[in-house]
């Protein structure tokens, strides 16, 4: 891994995006207005409502957020990237990016949410150490597929179809872990369940490091 080009190419998304910030405000816009709108039709969240909304919500935001990852990019210009970079570099500076991205986008969404109905979190440091796990595997997850769509034919339908079963265990292990820490439930075993979050994330990761670079060059 060159840590100089992983910078270059990380430079280098948040310039685009920065440049596109309709499209940035966009995905942040959709996620305040569902906030809003969900807000308006219950008036009173509980915090069993608050721990399912913040990752449903949390879940397709990412999903309009990454879809453009991989999709936006033009075939000229991963021909152009490949003479560049190796294609691990591309891959981690793409991570990198989206987990950032993603964490920044958690983080609006809770301080709207907390807006509007609260903070019910009771154990701070295990949502945070979920959170953080969780949004690792979705930018892990929803990165690979856009490479998938990307590389058969760019459509962002064929992202959600793909990445959504491949995200539900994630999803499942999330509302497990953020229940326990609003205290929902008393879960001694808990720490079992953040292992094994993490232990997902591990082998997706290995499946992407071992696949990218044959879907790069096709």
């Amino acid at each position: 891994m060159n840590v100089v080009r992983v910078k270059d190419i990380f430079v280098k998304e948040l310039s685009v995006d920065f440049r596109m910030q309709y499209a940035l405000a966009s995905i942040f816009l959709f996620a305040a207005t569902i906030v809003f709108v969900i807000y308006k039709s219950f008036n009173n969240i509980n915090p069993r409502e608050w721990v399912i909304m913040l990752w449903v919500i949390m879940l397709f935001a990412a999903l309009n957020a990454i879809v453009k990852s991989f999709l936006q990019e033009k075939k000229e210009t991963y021909l152009y990237y490949y003479t560049l970079f190796n294609p691990i570099d591309l891959l981690i500076a793409k991570l990198v990016y989206n987990f950032v991205f993603l964490v920044s986008l958690l983080t609006v969404i809770i301080l709207i949410m907390t807006f509007f109905s609260g903070f019910p979190v009771k154990d701070l440091g295990l949502f945070t150490l979920g959170s953080l796990l969780g949004i690792a595997g979705i930018s892990v997850v929803f990165t690979f597929v856009s490479i998938m769509s990307s590389s058969g034919g760019g459509h962002s339908t064929l992202m959600s179809i793909l990445a959504l079963p491949l995200v539900l265990p994630i999803l499942l292990l999330l509302l497990k872990i953020s229940t326990v820490s609003v205290r929902l439930i008393v879960d001694t075993s808990v720490g079992n369940d953040v292992m094994l979050l993490l232990g997902v994330d591990c082998i997706l990761l290995g499946a992407v490091f071992m696949l990218f670079p044959m879907l790069w060059r096709s």
